[in-house]
């Protein structure tokens, strides 16, 4: 069978005219690593680290809402306007026709940490706007530079058919990229580290599934003639491998005369730094791609305060860049002239998942409710329940007067009033069941 012209391997020229045998030979030589694993993005969530944390980031980005917000200036201060109707935020709550909204940022995002780019062919109807976002993978995909310096994306269809879709046509999120081009795949770039690691998972299987034993050497004692004939050699080997082995494992077995069990032949775990090994690997592979090292199941340096901070950093260094490479690509495929020109974004919301535990969220809140920076409905949002009855003063935002009063700011239906007046204390406080329900 012969391949497209289209590009299959990381970084390589077109396969044309090999064969799926040749192409397969030739990425197994590409990926392979010094520790005889062949690592590549595909394979590469063999390892535990790198499969953490793929699972960590992704798992947190594909439970943000997405908003689309128009940003406008009025009075010299900056305002935002939910638009739940835009199409870009109908096409996101429903991005095609097998995947919810969760499922699509959850590969989206597995995609973007171990390819380093994200491809989705924007299908549109025969007019109007886009329709479905169709997910392709980045294994299927070359970015090529034309002469004139337009780019091109040279793909196929799930049927085989060779594409080249224009830059308008497709939603493409990456990251850093050496060639200014195709992002760079942190997978390709430590994947010895990641060969490593799982070597040393492959071993540490091979000795607990032979009964945590090392492999056995013997050795003839002083004085012992040997074996007389290949033959019997290989008599006593089999024997033995009948015995030892696993469908005879815990069985006795009595050596013959003169034969004896090489015990300092064998390295073990310990002289081999096989825990350290394991470790280490951790470490780097979660340093690489600029993980806390907590987050991988390392709790060794762990402490309640410090994994706290080191959470609010692994959103902020991580799960932010990610998001913001979405969103940049989001506005770029989804959004037209006019909504930039409007002020039209799309954002994930971060707040989703920097939220505090419930008490030390509504002390913050209310912090912001005795200074005036919130009202009581804001309040009720922010805990997602519903606003106030009209008139209740659930848009009221509180000031400080002059003399020390608490003063509410008009709402749209209502007169500002001032809390000390209403009870005939010139310099009273808020009642307490105010501050908390409002």
């Amino acid at each position: 069978m012969k391949l497209g012209p289209f590009n299959l391997s990381w970084g390589t020229k077109a396969a044309d005219g090999l064969t799926i045998d040749q192409v397969i030979t030739r990425l197994e030589a590409a990926f392979r690593t010094t520790a005889g694993i062949a690592v590549s993005p595909e394979n590469c969530m063999q390892s535990p680290t790198v499969c953490a944390i793929v699972t960590a980031i992704s798992r947190r980005i594909a439970t943000l809402p997405i908003l689309v917000i128009r940003r406008t200036v009025e009075g010299g201060r900056a305002t935002k306007e939910l638009l739940p109707n835009h199409p870009a935020a109908k096409l996101l709550a429903r991005p095609n026709d097998w995947q919810n909204p969760n499922q699509f940022w959850l590969d989206a995002t597995s995609q973007l940490v171990r390819w380093g780019n994200f491809y989705s062919f924007k299908s549109r109807g025969q007019t109007g706007p886009v329709r479905q976002l169709l997910p392709i993978n980045p294994g299927q995909v070359n970015i090529r530079q034309l002469t004139d310096w337009t780019v091109v994306y040279d793909t196929s269809t799930p049927a085989g058919e060779f594409m080249q879709l224009a830059p308008d046509q497709i939603l493409h999120a990456r990251g850093p990229a050496r060639d200014s081009l195709r992002g760079d795949s942190v997978v390709m770039d430590i994947r010895q580290a990641i060969g490593l690691e799982i070597q040393a998972e492959l071993m540490g299987a091979s000795v607990f599934g032979n009964s945590a034993l090392p492999s056995i050497i013997f050795k003839f004692a002083e004085g012992a003639q040997g074996f007389k004939t290949e033959e019997e050699r290989t008599k006593f080997v089999q024997g033995f491998q009948e015995v030892y082995a696993k469908q005879g494992r815990f069985s006795a077995a009595l050596l013959p005369k003169g034969i004896e069990i090489d015990s300092s032949a064998p390295i073990d775990n310990e002289k081999a730094q096989y825990i350290a090994t394991r470790q280490y690997q951790r470490t780097v592979i979660a340093a690489a791609f600029g993980v806390p090292v907590h987050m991988v199941g390392d709790l060794s340096k762990g402490t309640f305060n410090n994994v706290e901070q080191q959470t609010l950093d692994f959103v902020i260094n991580v799960v932010l860049p990610y998001a913001r490479a979405f969103e940049t690509a989001m506005e770029r495929a989804l959004l037209t002239d006019q909504d930039r020109t409007s002020g039209v974004i799309i954002r994930f919301d971060l707040e989703a998942i920097l939220r505090g535990d419930f008490k030390s969220r509504q002390e913050g809140l209310n912090i912001q409710r005795q200074a005036g920076v919130i009202s009581a409905n804001d309040w009720r949002e922010k805990e997602n329940m519903n606003p106030l009855p009209e008139g209740d003063g659930g848009n009221d935002y509180w000031r400080q007067g002059p003399s020390g009063q608490t003063a509410a700011a008009p709402d749209a239906g209502g007169q500002a009033t001032t809390e000390g007046q209403e009870n005939d204390e010139p310099n009273a406080q808020p009642e307490a069941g105010n501050q908390g329900a409002q």
